[in-house]
């Protein structure tokens, strides 16, 4: 049974609706007047549900689940549904080549067969670039297969670029490190603000930290979430968009804006267990494309993530 839908306002499929992503990204879309239909797994919907005309629970690795979406009344889709952590692809590499790709593959062919071309957004990811090339990183700088997630998403973009040719408008984004609100533990932000408000909250005696020096480019995602409405609504079918801040940050600019906002001192101890080596000191790109093809320019302050990030944690149990 078809899963359909009975609107005519101008309707956005999101894929992965329910992760840090999706919940700024439903909410952006809803506020600029779309309707919006997600799709995800049986977990929370991180409180996007009031943004949403509906959810729908589908494992979208499942050709058989997929065709129960109805794609006739859809306009657009962006697709952030996938496996995101690239640590663990080293030791699963097959499920990361199936997932990722498979569950593009499966919504196109639905579409397909059901002879509905909606415009799509892929989302891959900046982590694909080469780390020795020249910076700044544009869409013409060399990528690399440096894990297997990074081979997934340069899958997902060549399975986007073939069904480009078989009729739909397919663009593909590739956003840098994303930060803000919402984003759980695995990621230097909020691994960080959780030690750091748990030391606010006397919890913790002092913050354990890694390798801090590497420079990464950091971008709110509610400046992301607006860059994938924009690209849906001005984007070149056919073209690859960074999604950047177009400017660095150590782990230690990091830290100190954490330590800043929580107004706290807390003793500062290199943890061996947390010490990695950096492939690249310094990795930052260019976002000229997108901002010339669509006028985007990020307009969040880090010290605004940062403070929105720190109270979220404040409010986490």
């Amino acid at each position: 049974m078809l899963i359909s839908y009975n609107s005519d306002m101008n309707k956005i499929l999101v894929t992965g609706a329910n992760g840090f992503v999706g919940n700024h990204l439903v909410k952006e879309l809803a506020d600029n007047g779309y309707e919006v239909v997600g799709v995800g797994g049986k977990q929370g919907t991180n409180g996007v549900n009031a943004h949403m005309s509906e959810y729908l629970t589908l494992d979208l690795t499942k050709a058989d689940e997929t065709k129960k979406i109805d794609f006739s009344s859809i306009d657009s889709v962006i697709h952030l549904a996938g496996l995101a952590a690239v640590g663990v692809s080293f030791d699963n590499p097959m499920d990361y080549i199936n997932t990722n790709i498979g569950i593009e593959v499966n919504l196109f062919e639905t579409a397909l067969a059901q002879k509905s071309f909606p415009r799509f957004l892929v989302v891959s990811s900046g982590s694909l670039y080469d780390s020795q090339a020249d910076l700044p990183l544009d869409e013409s700088s060399r990528v690399s297969p440096n894990s297997p997630y990074a081979v997934s998403k340069i899958g997902q973009e060549e399975m986007g670029h073939y069904y480009n040719g078989r009729g739909f408008e397919v663009l593909v984004a590739r956003p840098f490190n994303h930060i803000g609100p919402g984003q759980n533990l695995g990621f230097i932000v909020p691994d960080l603000t959780k030690q750091v408000v748990d030391f606010e909250k006397g919890l913790v005696k002092e913050v354990n930290v890694g390798n801090l020096d590497a420079s990464r480019d950091y971008t709110d995602v509610r400046d992301i979430a607006k860059a994938y409405r924009l690209l849906l609504e001005k984007g070149r079918a056919g073209e690859v968009y960074n999604i950047c801040s177009g400017k660095s940050l150590s782990g230690h600019d990091i830290l100190k804006y954490i330590l800043e906002a929580a107004r706290v001192s807390p003793t500062i101890t290199q943890d061996p267990n947390k010490m990695r080596p950096s492939d690249a000191p310094e990795i930052y790109g260019s976002h000229a494309k997108l901002t010339h093809d669509t006028g985007w320019n990020p307009t969040i302050d880090i010290t605004t993530t940062i403070d929105d990030v720190v109270n979220d944690w404040r409010t986490r149990k």
